[in-house]
C-alpha cells in the first residue's frame, strides 16, 4: 500500500501572511493573546516571531545571521545567503532536512549508495556538501537522517566558506539554528494526521522562570511513511532541553540537549533501464526491498555548552563545548541489474553499522572599536574538534528459509510485481571488519568588518586549520590491519567589497578560497567518494577559488529582501585518477552562474520566499582528456522555487511552492549518459483560524502526483530514487 511523505508542518502566520501567485497561500494567526490588526481587520496571532533573527513583521525574510563570524546585517554581507524561517518550514510542510532541501534552488540531492552512508546527501552549487552540516555553527559530523522539530531556522550560505566553516564548504554550508529559551512565556502543541499514515504529534513549551532562568522544551513523535512508496515507513521520536541563565549581569549561561531515535525502512528507490537510456517504466509504488532483512536505525544525542561573558558593550568573549554521538545501521536493498528479459532485478544488500562520536570547543571574542575614520567589528577565535567513525562490517547468509547453508546470495525480485514480504531468512555471521576513522582538527581564525567614507563596508577573514586523519581497519578473520593517514594544514581568507548608495540597499563583490584535504569526507574509504584513498595520502588539500558579484535591496518599506549575484567557483587543482596507482592534483573543474532571490511581503497579506539558479558547472581541465568538457553530475542547470501565500481573510489563508529542477546526468565526478528528466512539483497549504488559539493547517504535498526522481547513482549501471507522490496532511495547532 502507498505510504507518504513525512507529515507536514504547518504554521499559521503570525500578522500578516502573504498569497501564492497563482497557487493559493497560507495563514497567519498567533500567540498568547497577542491580537494584531491588518489593513484595519483584527488577526488572532498564533504568537509573534520566536527569533532575533526574522523581521518581526515579515515572517519569510531574516534579517540577520545566528552566525556570530557574520556579524553585519545580510543586507550589508558580500555574499548569498538563504534563509529558511520556521514559517517558511512549517508552510513547507517539512519534517526533516532532505525534505527541506527537496525545494531549494541550487541544492541538489544525492544518493546513499555502497561506498558512502545513506542518508543526508545533497550538493550545493555543484560541489559535495554532506559534512558541510552545522549546528548553531558548530559541524555535525556523521551522514545521518536530520529531524527539524527543534529547529528554528536553516541557513544555506553560498560560496567557499572555510573562513567561516574550516575544511570543505566548496559550494556552501547549510547551518540549522536550534530553538532557545525565550522571554515569553507560550507553548504550541501540534497534531498531524496524513492519508499515508503519518500520524506526529510534537511539543513545543518555553518558560521563563524569572528575568535571568528560562527553559524550553520540545518534544516529538512521528509515524508515517512515503506517499506512493509500498511498505516503506519512517518512524521517529525525540526530545529536546535548553536552559538559559544570567547569574551576574556580565555572565550568561546556557545548556542544551537534543535526542532523537529513528526507525524506517529504506528506500534505494528503482531500476534503471539502460538499453533505453531511463529509469523503468513502471509502477511507482514498486518497492524492491526485502521487509524481513531491511532496516535502518539511527539515534543522535547532542549536548553543548556555552557562557559568554561581556567585559562592556563593545567587547565580549564567548565559549563553546560539545559532545555528540550518532549511529546510522542499516541493510538496505539496491535494485540493481536488471534484466529486462527475465523481468528480473536483485535487490542487493547495502550495509552499514557506524558510530560516529565526536566533541568540539570553540572560543572566540568580539570587539567593536575605532581607528582614525575606520570603525570595526572584529571577531577572533579558537576552534578545536575530534571526529571518531567506527563503522562495523558483518558477513550475513541469506535464504529461504532456516537454516542457512552455502554462499550468500542476494535476493531477487520480479520486475514489475515485486513482492516486499519476499520470504527472507538472513543469519548474522559476525564482525568480519572493523574500521575506524579519526579526526583532530584546530584552526584559528580572525575576522573584521571595517566602515569608511560612509557608503563602504570592507570585509577581511583568514583562518587556519590543521587536519590530522588517521584511518585503521582490521580484517577480523585474517588479522591484516589497513593503516594509513594525512595530516595537513592550510590557509584560507576571504575579502568583500560593500558599497551601499542608499540605506536599503548595497552593491558588492567578494573573493574567497577553501580547501578540501583527501579524506574529509569520513563516511567513505575511497576516492570516488572523498574518503582517504590510499594514493591520496600524500597529496595536499584540493584549493577552490570563488568570486561573486551582486546586489541586495530592501523594498516595500524594507520587508521585501530582493537579491542578485553572478558568481564562478574554480577547483584548481581536482584530484584526478590517471591511473589504478596514481592519483594527481591535475585537474581544474569550473562552476558559474547566477542566481536570483526574494523574500519577505509583497504587501501586509502577501509572503513570498523564492529563487532561481542557472549554473554551468564543467571539467576544465584533466589529465584524462576524455574528461575536457564534461558536466558535473548530479547537477540542474537551472532549477527555481517560489513559495507564496496569501491573507484571504482574517481567519483564512491560503499558499503554495511551486519547485523546478532541470536534466541532471549520473556520475561521479563527471557526467555519464545516465540521467533522469526534469521536473516540476507543486504543492498548496493553508491555515484557518478556529479560535485565537485553535488553528487548523492543511498540506497537500506534490499535487499532481507528479512521478519524478529524486537523484540517480553514480555508476554506469545506475538506480534512481523516486520522489513521493502525493499526499493530504491535516493539522491541528493548538496554542495554551
Amino acid at each position: 500500500m502507498s505510504s507518504l511523505k513525512k507529515p507536514g508542518t504547518l504554521r499559521v502566520l503570525e500578522l500578516q501572511a502573504g498569497l501564492v501567485g497563482a497557487l493559493a497561500l497560507g495563514l497567519g494567526a498567533t500567540g498568547a493573546d497577542a491580537q494584531t490588526s491588518v489593513e484595519g481587520v483584527t488577526v488572532a496571532r498564533k504568537r509573534p516571531n520566536l527569533t532575533a533573527y526574522v523581521d518581526p513583521v515579515a515572517p519569510y525574510k531574516v534579517d540577520r545571521s545566528a552566525s556570530s563570524k557574520i556579524t553585519e546585517p545580510l543586507l550589508d554581507t558580500p555574499k548569498s545567503v538563504s534563509v529558511l524561517t520556521k514559517d517558511i518550514i512549517d508552510d513547507l510542510g517539512a519534517n526533516t532536512f532532505r525534505d527541506l532541501l527537496r525545494t531549494q534552488p541550487g541544492v541538489t540531492l544525492g544518493t546513499g549508495e555502497g561506498g558512502n552512508a545513506y542518508g543526508d546527501r545533497f550538493f550545493i552549487r555543484g560541489f559535495e556538501a554532506r559534512n558541510d552540516v552545522y549546528l548553531d555553527g558548530v559541524r555535525d559530523p556523521g551522514v545521518g537522517a536530520r529531524e527539524v522539530f527543534g529547529v528554528d531556522q536553516i541557513e544555506i550560505l553560498k560560496g567557499p566558506n572555510s573562513t567561516v566553516g574550516g575544511r570543505g564548504t566548496t559550494g556552501g554550508a547549510v547551518s540549522l539554528i536550534t530553538k532557545q529559551p525565550l522571554d515569553m512565556p507560550f507553548h504550541d502543541l501540534e497534531l498531524t494526521h496524513g492519508d499515508d499514515g503519518t500520524r506526529r504529534v510534537t511539543l513545543d513549551w518555553n518558560t521563563p522562570i524569572n528575568d535571568r532562568l528560562k527553559v524550553r522544551g520540545n518534544l516529538m513523535y512521528h509515524q508515517g511513511g512515503v506517499a506512493g512508496r509500498n511498505a516503506v515507513h519512517n518512524d521517529r521520536k525525540g526530545w529536546a532541553g535548553a536552559v538559559s541563565w544570567t547569574p551576574i549581569d556580565p555572565l550568561h549561561l546556557a545548556a542544551d540537549y537534543y535526542h532523537v531515535d529513528g526507525d524506517e525502512m529504506p528506500d534505494f528507490g528503482i531500476p534503471y533501464d539502460l538499453p533505453n537510456n531511463r529509469p523503468f517504466q513502471i509502477d511507482r509504488n514498486n518497492f524492491y526491498g526485502v521487509v524481513s532483512r531491511d532496516f535502518r536505525r539511527t539515534f543522535a544525542d547532542i549536548f553543548t555548552a556555552k557562557a559568554d561573558w561581556s567585559f562592556n558593550e563593545n567587547v565580549s568573549l564567548h565559549t563553546l563545548y560539545r559532545v555528540g554521538q550518532t549511529l546510522n545501521a542499516y541493510t538496505a536493498s539496491a535494485p540493481e541489474g536488471p534484466n529486462a528479459t527475465a523481468r528480473t532485478v536483485g535487490a542487493n544488500a547495502k550495509r552499514r553499522d557506524a558510530i560516529t562520536d565526536t566533541w568540539s570547543s570553540q572560543t572566540y571574542l568580539n570587539a567593536n572599536f575605532v581607528t582614525g575614520p575606520l570603525s570595526h567589528k572584529f571577531t577572533a577565535g579558537a576552534e578545536f574538534s575530534n571526529e571518531d567513525v567506527y563503522n562495523r562490517g558483518r558477513a550475513f547468509l541469506e535464504c529461504a528459509t532456516l537454516p542457512c547453508t552455502g554462499t550468500a546470495v542476494n535476493a531477487v525480485q520480479n520486475l514489475d510485481r515485486p513482492n516486499p514480504y519476499l520470504a527472507r531468512a538472513v543469519t548474522d555471521n559476525g564482525i568480519i571488519t572493523r574500521t575506524h576513522t579519526v579526526v583532530d582538527s584546530q584552526a584559528f581564525y580572525a575576522i573584521d568588518t571595517i566602515k569608511f567614507a560612509e557608503k563602504f563596508n570592507l570585509l577581511l577573514g583568514v583562518r587556519h586549520d590543521d587536519f590530522d586523519l588517521d584511518y585503521n581497519s582490521v580484517a577480523v578473520t585474517t588479522g591484516v590491519v589497513t593503516s594509513r593517514g594525512n595530516k595537513t594544514d592550510f590557509w584560507n581568507y576571504n575579502v568583500g567589497l560593500t558599497y551601499k548608495p542608499v540605506e536599503n540597499a548595497s552593491l558588492y563583490v567578494a573573493y574567497g578560497t577553501s580547501s578540501n584535504p583527501s579524506g574529509e569526507q569520513l563516511d567513505s574509504a575511497a576516492l570516488d567518494y572523498g574518503g582517504l584513498d590510499a594514493r591520496t595520502v600524500n597529496l595536499d588539500a584540493e584549493r577552490n577559488k570563488s568570486a561573486e558579484a551582486g546586489v541586495k535591496w530592501n523594498v516595500m518599506d524594507g520587508h521585501l529582501a530582493l537579491s542578485a549575484a553572478a558568481f564562478r567557483i574554480v577547483k584548481e587543482n581536482a584530484r584526478v585518477a590517471v591511473s589504478t596507482n596514481v592519483v594527481l592534483l591535475a585537474g581544474e573543474q569550473k562552476v558559474e552562474g547566477f542566481e536570483l532571490g526574494a523574500a519577505g511581503n509583497i504587501t501586509q497579506r502577501w509572503n513570498v520566499f523564492g529563487g532561481v539558479q542557472v549554473i554551468d558547472a564543467k571539467i576544465t581541465d584533466s589529465p584524462t582528456v576524455a574528461q575536457i568538457g564534461a558536466e558535473f553530475p548530479n547537477v540542474p542547470e537551472t532549477s527555481w522555487s517560489v513559495t507564496t501565500k496569501y491573507q484571504v481573510t482574517h481567519r483564512l489563508v491560503l499558499g503554495g511552492t511551486i519547485t523546478y529542477n532541470s536534466r541532471r546526468f549520473g556520475g561521479t565526478t563527471t557526467s555519464l549518459a545516465t540521467s533522469i528528466p526534469e521536473f516540476t512539483r507543486t504543492d498548496l497549504f493553508g491555515s484557518v483560524s478556529i479560535t485565537p488559539r485553535l488553528l487548523l493547517d492543511f498540506n497537500i504535498i506534490n499535487l499532481f502526483d507528479d512521478v519524478y526522481d529524486d537523484a540517480i547513482y553514480r555508476s554506469a549501471t545506475p538506480f534512481t530514487y523516486i520522489a513521493p507522490g502525493r499526499s493530504m496532511l491535516v493539522k491541528i495547532d493548538f496554542h495554551f
